[in-house]
C-alpha cells in the first residue's frame, strides 16, 4: 500500500487547478499523487468566464472580449462591458500547461489508470486500481458522483446541454470583437434554448446550440439548429466551411443541498461537489474559489472546512428559476428578456457571479415579472427549508 498526503483522483478542470495551486503554494513540499484514466491533454471542451480584475490562469487564456451579443424576441443589441471582461481557455492548453508543470516536480507524480473505487477503512481514505491502492490524508475526487443511489432526487431535474462546431470558414463573416451570450430560439417549446456563438477571427467561430431543459436531444437535431443558424445569420451553407471540432456537453442544473464530501477523508471537487452554478451552468470561476478555499485551508488549518458554494439567498433565486424553467419555460423566455432589457450586462454578471449586494439583487429581481416567481417561492417552500 502506497502512501500519500494528498491524492488528486480526476485530471479535469478542477483535479487540475487543485493540483497547480498546490504546485505554486508550499503544499508542493507534500507528496501528492494525481490519477485519471487519461493523462493526454485533448482539446475537447471550452471553459468560460468573467472577471473584473486578474483572471485565473491569465497566461492561458485564449481569447477575450469587451463586448458581448443578447437577441431576443427580435431584438438584438451588443453591449461593452464596464466591469468586466469575458475570458475563454481551452481545455488542451490548460491540461498541457499543468501536467508539464507537474512532470517537472519531483513530490508530484502521475498515475495514468482507471479509478476503480474510492474507499474509507476506518482511518484513512483509499483510492484502488486494478492493480494497486493507494491511501493518502486526503483524496480530492471529480469522478464518482456523490448522489448516485442517493434518496435524495431532484425536484427539478434539469439538465444544461449544448452540441458545437469549431468551424472555419470560406469567407469572413465574424464579428470577432464581440461574443454572444444568447440568441434564444424562440420555436424550441420543451425548455429554454439559445445559440453561444464565440468568434475566434473573421472567418472562425464556436457555435454551440444549448438547451435548459430535462431530456436530451439526438445529436442530429443539435447540428441542425447549428447548421440552420449558421445559413439564416452567415449566408454560410455546408461548402463554405469546414467543422474543425465539435464539442458535447451535459451540465446538470441541481437544485439539491451541497454535499462536500463523497465518504470520510474524501473531498468533492468541482461539478460534483456542488460547484455549478445551477441556473446558468457556470463552472470554472467557481472551481477556482472552491480550489483557493482548500489550499487556504490546508495551510492555514491543516485540515478542510469546507463552506457552502452558495450563500442562501442565491441558492433561493437559483431554485425558484429552475421551477420557472421546469415548469413555465415560456414564462422563463419572458423574465430573460425583461433580464437584459432592464439591466446592464455588468449587473447581470455580479448578479450571476453573487457578488452582488441584497440592494442590486432587488433592483435585478423587480425588473423581471413578477407572478412567475411568486409562484415559484409558494410551490418550492418545501425545497428551500432543505436547501
Amino acid at each position: 500500500m502506497q502512501q500519500y498526503d494528498y491524492i488528486i483522483a480526476g485530471a479535469g478542470a478542477s483535479g487540475l487547478s487543485l493540483a497547480s495551486k498546490m504546485l505554486h503554494s508550499p503544499l508542493s513540499e507534500k507528496k501528492i499523487l494525481v490519477v485519471d484514466q487519461s493523462l493526454t491533454p485533448s482539446n475537447d471542451k471550452t471553459w468560460c468566464f468573467w472577471d473584473a480584475d486578474n483572471p485565473p490562469f491569465k497566461d492561458l487564456i485564449y481569447r477575450k472580449w469587451k463586448k458581448a451579443e443578447v437577441s431576443i424576441f427580435g431584438n438584438r443589441s451588443i453591449e461593452r462591458l464596464t466591469n468586466y471582461t469575458y475570458y475563454c481557455l481551452r481545455s488542451g492548453d490548460f491540461r498541457n500547461n499543468i501536467l508539464s508543470n507537474l512532470k517537472d516536480h519531483p513530490n508530484f507524480d502521475l498515475l495514468e489508470t482507471p479509478i476503480k473505487e474510492l474507499s474509507f477503512n476506518g482511518s484513512s481514505p483509499t483510492l484502488h486500481t486494478d492493480t494497486n491502492s493507494f491511501e493518502a490524508d486526503y483524496i480530492f475526487q471529480s469522478c464518482f458522483n456523490p448522489w448516485d443511489n442517493a434518496e435524495d432526487q431532484p425536484r427539478h431535474p434539469l439538465l444544461q446541454h449544448f452540441l458545437g462546431w469549431e468551424i472555419s470558414a470560406s469567407k469572413p463573416v465574424f464579428d470577432d470583437s464581440f461574443f454572444t451570450l444568447m440568441d434564444f430560439d424562440q420555436t424550441f417549446k420543451d425548455g429554454i434554448a439559445f445559440i453561444y456563438l464565440l468568434s475566434w477571427s473573421k472567418t472562425s467561430a464556436l457555435i454551440e446550440y444549448t438547451i435548459f431543459s430535462d431530456s436530451l436531444l439526438n445529436k442530429k437535431q443539435y447540428e441542425e439548429k447549428v447548421s440552420l443558424y449558421l445559413s439564416n445569420r452567415f449566408n454560410l451553407k455546408p461548402i463554405d466551411y469546414s467543422i474543425e471540432r465539435k464539442e458535447f456537453g451535459k451540465i446538470p442544473m441541481e437544485d439539491r443541498p451541497h454535499k462536500p464530501w463523497y465518504k470520510p477523508g474524501i473531498f468533492n471537487l468541482g461539478m460534483v461537489g456542488g460547484v455549478t452554478k445551477p441556473s446558468t451552468g457556470y463552472t470554472f470561476k467557481r472551481i477556482q474559489k472552491q480550489t483557493d478555499a482548500v489550499v487556504g485551508d490546508l495551510l492555514s488549518k491543516g485540515e478542510l472546512q469546507p463552506q457552502p458554494p452558495s450563500k442562501k439567498r442565491f441558492k433561493a433565486y437559483d431554485l425558484w428559476l429552475l421551477q420557472i424553467i421546469d415548469q413555465h419555460p415560456k414564462d422563463a423566455l419572458q423574465i430573460f428578456n425583461h433580464l437584459f432589457k432592464n439591466n446592464s450586462l455588468d449587473d447581470i454578471f455580479r448578479f450571476l457571479a453573487e457578488e452582488s449586494s441584497i440592494q442590486d439583487d432587488l433592483k435585478i429581481m423587480s425588473s423581471v415579472p413578477y407572478i412567475p416567481f411568486l409562484r415559484a417561492i409558494w410551490k418550492t417552500r418545501s425545497r428551500l427549508r432543505e436547501l
